[in-house]
């Protein structure tokens, strides 16, 4: 393994943390959509949503870059010069560091929301109660950690597909390199 392709795999789990962070951030923006049109007020939304809106997408921006545009940062960033060793001796296929990172941090995020998940559901039912104030509680955050769940799961278990996906981009610029020189 050369340097290269060390700070490839490492670029490219980077840009995965960064899809783990969108999917935690979509929460939020599907509940400040769901604040905006319950409230009576659409101004009280507007600014929360277009923040969000505004992080969201340099998120997408840089995880993009982080997993499909390796080669260019590797580049201008000089991080595969100056080393000693031009080899290292590790033997693992990128796709399967890849995998391996997707797994790890779809455990993550699922431990992370079953315990939101079961707060939401408890704090629904507690303000249901007879004894509460609250007529009709609020269900939206049940709604929002079942479906983050639901798209880690899916993700997960797919995660042979999302690794294909950014392996063939990788080969389709390799051969655009390579047709080019």
């Amino acid at each position: 393994m050369t340097p290269r392709s060390l700070f490839t795999i490492v670029l490219k789990i980077i840009g995965i943390l960064f899809i783990k962070d969108i999917l935690e951030a979509i929460p939020q923006l599907i509940a400040t959509m769901v604040q905006m049109v319950s409230s009576y007020s659409v101004a009280d939304g507007i600014l929360p949503f277009i923040f969000i809106f505004i992080s969201l997408s340099i998120y997408i921006l840089v995880a993009y870059w982080f997993i499909f545009k390796t080669d260019f940062l590797i580049e201008k960033l000089k991080l595969d010069k100056n080393f000693l060793q031009e080899n290292f001796s590790l033997n693992i296929h990128r796709s399967t560091v890849l995998s391996i990172a997707i797994i790890i941090i779809g455990g993550l995020l699922i431990a992370d929301n079953i315990p939101l998940l079961c707060r939401s559901v408890y704090f629904y039912f507690e303000n249901r109660s007879v004894r509460s104030y609250e007529k009709n509680p609020d269900y939206s955050y049940i709604i929002l950690y079942t479906v983050e769940i639901l798209i880690v799961l899916i993700l997960t278990g797919n995660h042979l597909l999302f690794v294909n996906f950014i392996e063939k981009k990788k080969r389709k610029t390799s051969a655009t390199l390579t047709q080019d020189n």
